[in-house]
């Protein structure tokens, strides 16, 4: 894979007009091979997290349990991209859930902006803490019957 195609899926996917941009963006590079030859079952790897947040100490990069660490009332952004942008898969956030704490609160619960680009949502760190949160993708893999894969894992937010 040459310097400009692997480098293609962390590029910045900007909000509409009507929201702001976020402070803090998370980046999820997904190994679709890698999730239609497990059948979307027992993902342990393949999914590649990172954020523009190492100032404020997050860790984690490059794998699926991302610490991302921003400040409360930052709004962050979720985008998603298959590391093979010239296979034709598709990976798209189906949804949000939160397992234990409360950053998001009410309010900053991830949204989808825009409906017609399920590769990008936004969410805002409401209240300071820390939360683990499971972000939902259904990844669409293989050329001539293509099959979609349901999956989740568990990264963590830290607001302060």
């Amino acid at each position: 894979m040459s310097a400009d195609k692997s480098m293609a899926f962390v590029r910045v996917v900007k909000p509409s007009a009507t929201l702001p941009a976020p402070q803090t963006q998370v980046a999820v590079a997904i190994d679709t091979a890698y999730i239609a030859a497990t059948a979307g079952q027992s993902i342990n790897t393949g999914i590649y997290m990172m954020d523009n947040q190492a100032n404020m100490d997050s860790s984690g990069e490059g794998s699926l349990e991302l610490t991302t660490v921003c400040p409360v009332g930052s709004l962050i952004g979720f985008s998603v991209y298959p590391m093979d942008v010239n296979s034709g898969d598709k990976v798209v956030i189906t949804g949000f859930n939160v397992s234990q704490g409360n950053v998001f609160g009410n309010t900053g619960y991830p949204i989808q902006p825009d409906p017609a680009n399920g590769s990008y949502w936004i969410g805002q760190a409401m209240n300071a803490g820390r939360q683990t949160y499971q972000i939902q993708v259904r990844v669409t893999a293989g050329g001539l019957r293509p099959t979609n894969y349901y999956i989740n894992w568990d990264p963590f937010i830290v607001a302060r």
